[in-house]
């Protein structure tokens, strides 16, 4: 009888243990997971936002040129149509 505990109370340890380690074990691999999604969609959101960033820079220089464009020939009617005594 003692034999058969000592076996039994064996067992019941190396189970634990084994449970334990699967317990470990999932917990590290969601924690990985999570933690590369987390840094993936990091990334992402990083290159989205860069992109945006230099389609807006682009916009507003070729927005600024053609302002520019216009403003210098306002200038220039306006020039045109006043008198040449007021200047």
């Amino acid at each position: 009888m003692k034999y058969f505990i000592l076996v039994l109370t064996s067992i019941y340890v190396a189970s634990c243990a084994t449970v334990g380690a699967v317990i470990d074990s999932g917990k590290d691999l969601s924690m990985n997971i999570v933690d590369s999604t987390v840094k993936t969609a990091g990334n992402l959101t990083a290159a989205a936002l860069e992109d945006v960033s230099g389609v807006v820079t682009t916009v507003t220089e070729s927005t600024q040129g053609v302002v520019d464009t216009v403003v210098e020939n306002i200038d220039k009617q306006t020039d045109e149509l006043q008198d040449p005594k007021d200047q």
